[in-house]
């Protein structure tokens, strides 16, 4: 018989767990120890820049500090942004529509509108690239009532300003307008009566449009141009003291009709390719074309009316950069462009 207790021995721990135990703790240790190098590089990096705050400059001090202890100024919207005469084709394709072209100081945009409903205008370049929330309005007028707002602001300070004047879309040259191509891609004359109406808020209670008032050209920050199926005489007999909107002209035949004047076209336009030929790689532009272009907008300068083509060669990038340049030189107003950022960085 056996007395008190009887000390059994205990079982041994397995080896796998041995293991796992030591590869754990190694793991954590490792983790520590990257963290604790991490944290400490953090620190002495925020204590190596507080030192060279210490030795920077005065004026390099103000350099950063500055947009926070004054901010920004009303108009600074498109502040840095230099205009410059190229026209945003098809703009309503872009990413985002006007505000692209804006970013690359285009003076003009276009916009296919197509009229539905009998009140409403969508925008795109055909019948299947239409929807609901892609609208004259909200694409490109009301956008340009906002921006135009913002440019103007209502201080104690503009009200010492003369009267009658108001800043245009760009804060470098306020003076500069922005040309608004509006494409009618439905029946002209139900479509014009909806496009004067949605124009309105561009008219009142501010009147932004550039307009003839029966004697000369007003310019305001936004000059209306109607182009495609717009009704040419209905346009012209609405009103003959007063109009906010002007026809795109035929660039092509001003030479032949007295019809097309400044006080009913600001700008006339034409295919390239149809008025001036097919340029071909490698010989580039030659003197006939150029003395085709050069009548042409000669022709509308004389009429005191802007000229523009249209349709002009993409590619190859060396082709098109030739016409672009000879288009400049001969005295073109606005360069039509797909590409704005090859347009805007051209050797101006």
């Amino acid at each position: 018989m056996l007395s008190g207790t009887s000390h059994l021995p205990r079982p041994g721990r397995p080896r796998s767990t041995t293991r796992f135990t030591r590869f754990t703790g190694l793991a954590s240790g490792v983790i520590f120890f990257f963290l604790f190098v991490i944290t400490f590089s953090q620190i002495i990096s925020i204590l190596l820049s507080f030192s060279r705050a210490s030795w920077k400059s005065d004026i390099q001090t103000l350099l950063i500090t500055w947009p926070r202890t004054h901010g920004s100024y009303p108009t600074s919207f498109t502040r840095d942004v230099l205009p410059r005469p190229i026209h945003s084709h098809n703009d309503y394709w872009r990413q985002v529509p006007l505000f692209s072209a804006i970013a690359s100081g285009c003076i003009s945009v276009e916009a296919d509108v197509w009229e539905f409903s009998g009140n409403e205008l969508f925008v795109g370049h055909d019948s299947s690239s239409l929807t609901r929330n892609r609208t004259f309005k909200s694409l490109y007028v009301e956008p340009l009532v906002k921006i135009l707002k913002g440019q103007n602001p209502e201080t104690e300070f503009t009200k010492e300003m003369p009267e009658g004047r108001i800043n245009g879309v760009y804060d470098v040259d306020p003076g500069q307008t922005l040309h608004l191509f509006v494409d009618f891609k439905t029946p002209g004359l139900s479509t014009l009566p909806v496009v004067l109406s949605h124009l309105e808020p561009l008219r009142s209670p501010v009147n932004y449009l550039t307009h003839y008032n029966g004697s000369d050209i007003v310019t305001g920050p936004v000059t209306v141009h109607f182009t495609g199926d717009a009704p040419f005489h209905e346009m012209v007999t609405r009103n003959a003291t007063y109009r906010d909107y002007f026809y795109d002209a035929p660039l092509g035949k001003l030479a032949d009709s007295d019809m097309y004047n400044w006080t009913n076209s600001l700008i006339a336009s034409a295919p390239f390719g149809r008025e001036v030929g097919m340029v071909l790689w490698g010989r580039g532009i030659s003197d006939s074309q150029k003395g085709k272009v050069r009548e042409q907008v000669g022709a509308a300068h004389e009429r005191g009316i802007m000229a523009r083509y249209w349709d002009t060669p993409g590619w190859p990038v060396s082709v098109r950069d030739a016409v672009w340049g000879v288009l400049m030189g001969e005295g073109v107003d606005l360069l039509n462009a797909d590409d704005l950022k090859a347009a805007a960085t051209l050797n101006w």
